[in-house]
């Protein structure tokens, strides 16, 4: 019986060769090493920018949230202009929200919201809610739901250059 052996006995005695290095994922350019370092930078930049936005606009989650809550309830919806103010004076300069009553107000929560979103009559309604007893007339239940919807795309889309 014969030994089994791989290959013809041409090939006996042969060595490999020995293999290439492996080639690196590394660059190994300079050039490569500052463009990385830049779009760092960028990157934690750019993070840097959208968490002072997600900060800055704390507000009108906190102001969405309370319009949520209140809904189109006519026991609750007396809280709308003290929401609405509060979010402006976080908004804008102090000057220039503070001193606004009546139909101002309202001209300056349409000009800010970019639409017609209060009525004229709202600012006697806002009025209404924060200098009259809670115990007097009831609002409409379809007025409280349009003023509180009204304040939600104001809440939403309002813009204010400071």
């Amino acid at each position: 019986m014969a030994t089994e052996t791989f290959g013809s006995n041409r090939m006996w005695g042969l060595k490999e060769l020995p293999l290439p290095e492996p080639v690196s994922y590394f660059p190994q350019t300079i050039g490569w090493a500052v463009a990385g370092v830049v779009l760092a930078l960028l990157l934690g930049w750019w993070i840097w920018r959208r968490w002072k936005i997600w900060q800055s606009n704390e507000y009108r989650r906190r102001g969405a949230k309370l319009l949520a809550e209140i809904g189109a309830s006519p026991d609750k919806v007396r809280e709308l202009p003290f929401i609405l103010r509060q979010s402006a004076l976080n908004a804008a300069p102090r000057s220039d929200v503070a001193s606004l009553r009546g139909p101002e107000w309202i001209d300056w929560l349409n000009e800010s919201g970019g639409k017609q979103l209060f009525l004229k009559t709202d600012a006697e309604t806002f009025d209404f809610f924060t200098y009259h007893q809670q115990d007097q007339e009831p609002i409409d239940d379809a007025e409280c739901g349009r003023l509180v919807a009204a304040s939600m795309i104001w809440m939403r889309d309002h813009h204010v250059a400071v």
